[in-house]
């Protein structure tokens, strides 16, 4: 429990102004976009670099105190909820470009700036950070790499992970440590980056990253299609990755879905389940693999085929896209969305979004099926009143078997999200023995338990 000589101590290592006890404040920190129960901090600290945060993560292990980072607070399991108290490091302020270094394509940059910031910056030197969260305006690059996120673009460019190439971390005990390096490869002892990226701030505090760039396309083409079933646009996913086809993003829409998204982003989508396919490339290369992508589609009985043929049209559709899920919050007003986010191999994703649909008729829910089909991320959106007795159970109940059914067909738990509170209840299931390592790791990082406490692992 921080008590007022703590609120002193913190004060003095980042400066009053920057060390909060305010109701509003703690009440602003107190959740993420997930559907937890809220837990405040006792004390919101908001440091402005490595030393301060070393210096309030030491101040934190020498006095027994839980200490969680948040980032934009835009995570969906509760991954930076402090559901212990103690001290909330805001990293937020910190988002300064350090250093561009264009020869190297690579920058560096503080875990704060948001995602959208920063490749607005680097897009006036032609260059991009692709990994793309649907939250991309709210996105941190400290959250993405605590969570490893992807996004829409994963099927060409892959996941944060990719390029990630040197962190500076902070340990439990203030340690400030730099792991990594700036080449673009090593076979240098153990992969401590690739532990670290993922880790949900529970084995240390990213302060710094380094990050590898790639040029912006010189060419961007977007594809709307449409069909009688999902078994058809699925069909498509498939063909088209086995063709040798090479979209940057290809992401599946059930029909509801689409409803909610006409609905709130005032289109007139066809109200069918929908393929939303884009292709970065040379003119040459996109108009070749436009054709393709066609005759695939046609082959699957597609109803519309059709092709953005303005930057406005294209970016009005993929910011539909990546609105879905505000868009289905939006057509339930007062509701509780419980999302799911699992990951299967693509032979069985068809399968996967066959049995989040059956479920829902069988148990009586709304349920939303969306995602990455490219590389077989499956996003759901069940729908709870918390009003109506036992709805909110049965709903978590539902969630849980969509999560069994994928690791019995092969799949994880989660493709991007991350565990937080959210996917802890399965991680014995899908790890087994592994488990046990990891816990032996976090022990080993964190001897006291104090980073990020009751996330990732289950309840002993």
């Amino acid at each position: 429990m921080i008590i007022d000589s703590d609120v002193r101590a913190l004060g003095e290592l980042v400066g009053s102004e920057n060390v909060s006890t305010r109701v509003a404040d703690l009440e602003a920190h107190a959740i993420d976009e997930s559907w937890f129960k809220p837990h405040p901090a006792d004390v919101i600290v908001w440091p402005s670099s490595t030393e301060q945060v070393s210096a309030v993560v030491r101040y934190a292990y020498e006095n027994d105190l839980p200490i969680v980072p948040w980032s934009g607070g835009s995570s969906l399991e509760g991954n930076p909820v402090p559901i212990h108290g103690g001290i909330l490091l805001a990293m937020y302020r910190m988002k300064s470009i350090l250093e561009l270094r264009e020869q190297d394509l690579q920058v560096v940059v503080q875990p704060g700036i948001i995602y959208d910031d920063l490749n607005a910056q680097l897009g006036k030197k032609g260059l991009f950070f692709p990994p793309a969260p649907g939250s991309s305006d709210v996105a941190t690059i400290g959250g993405m790499v605590s969570n490893n996120s992807s996004g829409m673009r994963a099927v060409k460019y892959g996941v944060t992970r990719n390029y990630v190439l040197k962190l500076r971390v902070v340990l439990a005990d203030g340690t400030v440590i730099t792991t990594g390096s700036n080449a673009k490869k090593t076979a240098s002892g153990y992969d401590l980056l690739g532990l670290f990226v993922g880790s949900e701030g529970t084995l240390g505090v990213v302060t710094e990253v380094t990050l590898r760039l790639v040029g912006l396309p010189e060419k961007i083409a977007a594809v709307v299609a449409s069909f009688e079933s999902l078994r058809e646009a699925t069909g498509v996913v498939y063909d088209s990755i086995s063709g040798g086809l090479d979209p940057s993003a290809i992401e599946i829409l059930d029909t509801a879905t689409i409803q909610a998204t006409n609905q709130q982003q005032k289109l007139s989508l066809r109200e069918t389940p929908t393929l939303f396919v884009e292709f970065h490339g040379n003119e040459a290369a996109i108009d070749e693999q436009l054709e393709y992508l066609r005759e695939i589609c046609e082959d699957h009985a597609c109803l519309n085929f059709e092709q953005a043929t303005t930057t406005d049209t294209r970016i009005k559709l993929w910011t539909a896209r990546k609105e879905a899920r505000e868009s289905i919050k939006n057509a339930h007003p007062g509701a509780t969305l419980i999302s799911g986010d699992v990951c299967v191999p693509m032979s069985k994703f068809a399968d996967m979004v066959d049995f989040v649909h059956d479920l829902g008729e069988k148990e009586g829910l709304i349920i939303y099926a969306f995602g990455h089909a490219g590389d077989g991320n499956l996003h759901t959106e069940a729908i709870v009143h918390r009003e109506v007795s036992g709805e909110y159970e049965h709903a978590l109940e539902a969630t849980a078997a969509i999560v069994n059914h994928c690791l019995e067909i092969g799949g994880t738990s989660t493709g991007e999200h991350g565990v937080g509170l959210g996917k802890r209840q399965f991680m014995q299931r899908e790890h087994g023995a592994s488990l046990d390592i990891m816990r032996t790791i976090k022990k080993a990082l964190d001897p006291k338990g104090i980073l990020n406490p009751g996330k990732i692992f289950p309840e002993e």
